[in-house]
């Protein structure tokens, strides 16, 4: 019996997981690394904020990720920067050289030129507190003061904290604008996590 094709553009959350995967293990296979994760930030961002197709690229996508996205949603630590485009320009190149590229893309010369282009304006979106969402204003306080994001003890302490703080404060973090308080005055921190960059050497295909 022949495979289902794959739908790289995916309209409920389970033909997206079965997407997701196949890209997942299909770059895995063609970088030659069994643990390479690089390709989870764009097509994470791509089906969840924008126009959900997997495949297809262009020059104003790129922008929308990288120049927007990011600095809203996405912890990077200043020394791990120029390794998000570098992975952006790999999974690029792994779409175009298997062949997965949308015909509908810009070409792959322009998207990984554009990439070289924009990355001192992303450096400084990524570095711009304004951009920063409800979340990221969170979690970087919470990074800033010492807080395991991935250990839920911690979080949960820095959370009671962060309520028993006089309005002022917290609103000096967040922005009055973004606060959320529940009917008590309190806050309820938003269920998901900005996504965490680990810097990871790039791994060239073989």
């Amino acid at each position: 019996m022949p495979k289902t094709p794959i739908d790289w553009m995916p309209e409920s959350e389970k033909d997206y997981e079965v997407a997701r995967a196949e890209l997942k293990r299909r770059f895995a296979e063609w970088c030659g690394d069994a643990d390479n994760d690089v390709t989870e930030s764009p097509i994470h961002y791509k089906w969840a904020y924008m126009d959900g197709d997997l495949t297809r690229w262009s020059c104003r996508d790129l922008d929308e990720l990288y120049l927007e996205l990011h600095p809203a949603k996405v912890i990077v630590d200043s020394d791990g920067l120029t390794g998000v485009l570098d992975e952006a320009a790999e999974f690029i190149k792994f779409l175009a050289e298997t062949e997965l590229l949308n015909p509908d893309s810009d070409a792959p010369a322009v998207l990984l030129e554009h990439l070289s282009a924009i990355e001192d304006q992303f450096r400084i979106n990524m570095a711009d507190t304004s951009r920063f969402s409800f979340g990221k204003r969170l979690w970087t306080t919470a990074r800033e003061e010492g807080v395991r994001i991935d250990d839920q003890e911690s979080v949960d302490a820095f959370i009671a904290d962060f309520n028993a703080r006089p309005l002022a404060e917290r609103d000096a973090i967040l922005g009055p604008s973004r606060r959320k308080p529940t009917a008590s005055g309190r806050f309820t921190p938003p269920g998901t996590r900005p996504r965490t960059h680990a810097a990871k050497r790039r791994h060239r295909r073989r």
